[in-house]
C-alpha cells in the first residue's frame, strides 16, 4: 500500500494552541475543591498551583532543546530512544500507547459525556446503574476526532486553534467578571469538613499534587507535531514554552477568583461528596448568574472535547515514529498519500480508546494512573538532554535549555519525589503499581518482538 510524507503545514499559532488547548480541559474546573481540601491555606493553594506550573515550564524547557535538536515525529519517544536506546523508548511508547493516551483519551470522552448528557435531560443516576448514552456519547466523541484528524493535520488544527481560544476566552471573562464585579465574599464561619485539611501533610501534598499536575497533563504533546511544523528550530521551542507560560498565568488567575468568589473557608467546609465541579459553579453563578451557571457543565464539555483532540492530532506520531523503527507493526508507519496523517496509527488509538470506554466501568483513578505513569517518562525525558549533551556535544542545538543544568535537575528532583511520595501514600500506591505492572508487561512483548525480528533478518 502506498504511503505518503507528513507534512510541514503547522505555524507558530498551531504550536501554542496544541500546547494550551492539550491543557486546558477538566483538570481547572474539577480539580480545585480537592486540591483546596488537601492543602492548609490559601498561601499554599496559590503556591503549588504557580510553583508545579513553574515545575512543567522547567520540563518545557528541556523538551524544546531536544525538539529541536531532533526535529522528527515521535517526540517523546524519539527523545528516549536517542538519549537511552530503543529499549526504553519501546517501553514509553507501551505504556503511552495502554495507559498515558488511551487512558487519557477514555478518561476525557467520559468527562465529556457526564457534564454534556445532563444539559439533555439525561438521567445520570440510571445511567450509573446501567450505562448507555454514558457508553455511546465517549465512542462517538472518539470517533469524530479520529475522522476530524485523519482529514489532514490542518483541519485537526483548526479545530484545535478555535476551541483553544474558546476555553482561554471564556476563562478570561470569568477572570475579569470575577475581578470587576466582585468585591469578594465574606468568608463562611463554618468549621472546615473532616476530610479537609487543616495542616500540611504529606498523604495532603500528594493529592494536591495529583490534581494540578492533572491539570496540567498534556504540556508535552506538541513535540509529537515536531515533523508537521514549520520552522521546528523556532517554532517548537516558542510553541511549547510560550504556551506553559500562558497556562501558568491563566491557572493563577483563575484560581485568584475562585478563592475571591468562594473562599478558602467555604470550600474546606463543604462536604464529602459535593461535586468537583461545585467550586467553578459557585464562581459562575456568583459573578454572572444562576442561569449562566446551569451552562457551565456544556462549555466543561467543550473544553474537553478541545483537550482531547492533541491526543489524535499529536500523540499517533509516536506510534508512527515506533513503526518506522521497526519496534510494532509496519502497518502504523503509514502515511495517508492524499491527507498526510498517520491514519493507522490515528485509528489504532481510536480503538483502544474505545474498548476502555466499553469494557472498563470507572475512571475515577485515572488521573492518578495516567499521571504517575507519565513522570516516571517525564524525568527519564529530561535527563536526556544531560546525556546528549555528553554523547553528541557537537550536534546542532537550535535552542539550549534555559537555564541549564539547573531547571531540568529541579524537574527530575521534583518528578522522582513525586513518584516516590505517590508510592509510599497508601490512597495512591495501588494505582502507581498498576503503572509499574503494565509498564512491566512491556518488557516480555519486547524481547518477543526483536527475537523475532532477528530471526527475520537472519532468514
Amino acid at each position: 500500500m502506498q504511503s505518503g510524507q507528513l507534512q510541514r503545514r503547522l505555524g507558530l499559532t498551531s504550536a501554542i494552541s496544541i500546547t494550551v488547548g492539550a491543557v486546558i480541559g477538566s483538570g481547572i474546573f474539577l480539580k480545585p475543591l480537592a486540591v483546596a481540601q488537601a492543602l492548609p491555606s490559601e498561601a499554599w493553594i496559590h503556591a503549588l498551583w504557580v510553583g508545579l506550573g513553574l515545575v512543567c515550564l522547567f520540563g518545557a524547557f528541556a523538551y524544546a532543546e531536544l525538539g529541536a535538536m531532533l526535529p522528527e515525529a515521535g517526540g517523546q519517544y524519539s527523545f528516549l530512544r536517542e538519549g537511552w536506546g530503543r529499549g526504553v523508548g519501546f517501553l514509553y511508547g507501551w505504556t503511552f500507547f495502554w495507559v498515558i493516551n488511551a487512558g487519557t483519551i477514555a478518561a476525557l470522552s467520559l468527562g465529556f459525556a457526564e457534564n454534556l448528557l445532563p444539559a439533555f435531560g439525561v438521567d445520570m443516576a440510571a445511567e450509573e446503574q446501567a450505562p448507555f448514552w454514558l457508553r455511546i456519547v465517549p465512542v462517538a466523541m472518539i470517533l469524530v476526532l479520529a475522522v476530524v484528524n485523519h482529514f489532514g493535520v490542518a483541519l485537526g488544527a483548526l479545530v484545535q486553534n478555535l476551541s483553544t481560544f474558546a476555553k482561554v476566552g471564556a476563562l478570561g471573562l470569568i477572570i475579569v467578571g470575577g475581578g470587576l464585579a466582585l468585591e469578594g465574599v465574606v468568608p463562611a464561619t463554618a468549621a472546615p469538613a473532616a476530610h479537609a485539611a487543616t495542616s500540611l501533610t504529606s498523604a495532603g501534598l500528594v493529592a494536591a499534587f495529583m490534581g494540578i499536575f492533572w491539570a496540567y497533563e498534556g504540556w508535552y504533546q506538541m513535540p509529537f507535531n515536531a515533523a508537521e511544523l514549520k520552522r521546528p528550530e523556532r517554532n517548537l521551542p516558542l510553541g511549547l514554552i510560550g504556551g506553559m507560560v500562558i497556562l501558568i498565568a491563566v491557572y493563577l488567575f483563575v484560581n485568584v477568583v475562585y478563592l475571591r468568589v468562594v473562599p478558602f473557608e467555604e470550600m474546606q467546609a463543604m462536604p464529602k461528596g459535593t461535586p468537583s465541579t461545585h467550586v467553578a459553579t459557585l464562581t459562575v453563578a456568583r459573578v454572572f448568574s444562576p442561569a449562566v451557571a446551569a451552562y457551565l457543565t456544556v462549555f466543561i464539555a467543550i473544553s474537553i472535547f478541545g483537550a482531547a483532540n492533541p491526543n489524535m492530532l499529536s500523540s499517533p506520531r509516536a506510534f508512527y515514529a515506533m513503526g518506522k523503527d521497526g519496534l510494532v507493526p509496519r502497518a502504523l508507519e503509514r502515511v495517508s498519500p492524499r491527507w498526510g496523517t498517520p491514519t493507522t496509527a490515528i485509528w489504532v488509538q481510536a480503538v483502544a480508546g474505545v474498548l476502555l470506554v466499553l469494557f472498563l466501568r470507572t475512571f475515577g483513578d485515572v488521573t492518578e494512573f495516567v499521571v504517575f505513569a507519565a513522570f516516571l517518562f517525564y524525568a527519564m525525558t529530561v535527563a536526556a538532554v544531560y546525556r546528549l549533551r555528553r554523547s553528541r556535544p557537537h550536534a546542532e542545538r537550535p535552542y539550549r535549555c534555559t537555564g541549564y543544568p539547573f531547571t531540568p535537575a529541579l524537574f527530575i528532583l521534583v518528578s522522582v519525589a513525586f513518584v516516590l511520595a505517590t508510592l509510599q501514600d497508601e490512597a495512591g500506591r495501588k494505582n502507581a503499581l498498576k503503572g509499574l505492572a503494565i509498564i512491566a508487561a512491556g518488557l516480555p512483548y519486547y524481547w518477543w518482538w526483536t527475537r523475532r525480528a532477528a530471526s527475520r533478518l537472519a532468514a
